[in-house]
């Protein structure tokens, strides 16, 4: 029994330090500076994954916590647009409150200040969501896509283009 104790005491202390280094990586990924990012309350750190190639512009869309207009250009509450960075661009967006928010973001290639879709109304440029959720034949819920803001640290929101 006490082997057993001591296996399951050196497992957590792996598992400890492994999820300690997992923190601090995390944590890195956001420390950057970027002329959007002032520390202000409320301030969204973003970290745009996939992205391609350094042309065009990163568009990200800030949304409130409702299905209507989730999506939607007439549910945004705040859009930001940066020069894009292969293979991550890095930015910030102040929420206009603390509370809960949903995000997309796009790699408008051409930077014709549009989300371009193909003949059949699919898109036609690299797309993400706030979370990551599995997308199937339908937009996610808004749900599916929120992250908690905070006045005194914001939030950090990772998106993977697709």
């Amino acid at each position: 029994m006490k082997r057993f104790g001591f296996v399951a005491a050196a497992l957590l202390s792996v598992t400890a330090a492994a999820h300690a280094d997992n923190d601090a990586a995390a944590d890195a990924m956001f420390d950057f500076e970027h002329v959007s990012c002032s520390g202000a309350e409320n301030e969204i750190r973003i970290v745009i994954d996939g992205v391609k190639g350094a042309y065009g512009l990163i568009t990200a869309d800030l949304f409130p916590n409702r299905e209507e207009g989730f999506l939607r250009g007439r549910g945004r509450i705040a859009q930001v647009k940066f020069a894009a960075r292969a293979p991550q661009t890095k930015f910030c967006i102040t929420a206009p409150e603390a509370g809960m928010f949903a995000m997309s973001a796009y790699h408008d290639k051409n930077a014709n200040g549009g989300f371009d879709k193909n003949s059949l109304g699919l898109p036609a440029e690299p797309w993400g969501i706030s979370n990551n959720p599995k997308i199937r034949l339908a937009p996610p819920n808004v749900d599916k896509a929120l992250f908690e803001v905070t006045a005194e640290t914001g939030a950090q929101v990772r998106i993977k283009l697709r």
